[in-house]
């Protein structure tokens, strides 16, 4: 990349997920380039646990998290960051009162099109159709291997 560039808040590529999850896409990456994304979900909230070909490093921005890389769990808050090596098996949820929110880079970029693809699998009321959700991810090379910690924590993230 040897160009700059600017990316308006407003024409960032977003979506929603899990129950509270907003993933914004400052930077929709590709093979020369990271993904830079800004996400925000509340308390008792977050992905599945899963791995894939790709490195992350997380910034912590507001609130805290849990989180779980490997056979490793940690508590994370504003300023900390954390990196996840590729296929490495990592899940995370937001903890405490207030909501979290995390800036993201991915790399290679391209996770953008993987969310893109899940948006189907988060369409309509109720909870993610997890199978449709492992049927996009094994298409990008990525495994959903087990539940959300809320899951497995016994929290409901509507009412956390």
């Amino acid at each position: 990349m040897d160009q700059a560039f600017v990316v308006r808040s407003a024409d960032a590529v977003q979506f929603t997920t899990t129950p509270t999850d907003t993933m914004r896409f400052l930077c929709p990456g590709g093979p020369e380039m990271p993904d830079v994304t800004d996400e925000t979900l509340s308390p008792g909230d977050g992905p599945p646990l899963h791995r894939h070909p790709w490195a992350t490093w997380e910034v912590v921005i507001e609130g805290a998290l849990r989180v779980r890389i490997g056979d490793e769990t940690i508590e994370v808050g504003p300023g900390d960051l954390f990196f996840t090596p590729p296929d490495i098996p990592h899940t995370f949820m937001a903890i405490g009162d207030t909501p979290s929110r995390l800036i993201g880079v991915n790399w290679p970029g391209g996770f953008h099109v993987l969310y893109a693809d899940l948006a189907a699998a988060f369409a309509g009321d109720g909870p993610p159709d997890f199978a449709a959700m492992a049927a996009a991810a094994a298409q990008h090379g990525a495994e959903i291997l087990g539940p959300p910690m809320a899951v497995t924590d016994g929290i409901n993230p509507t009412e956390a």
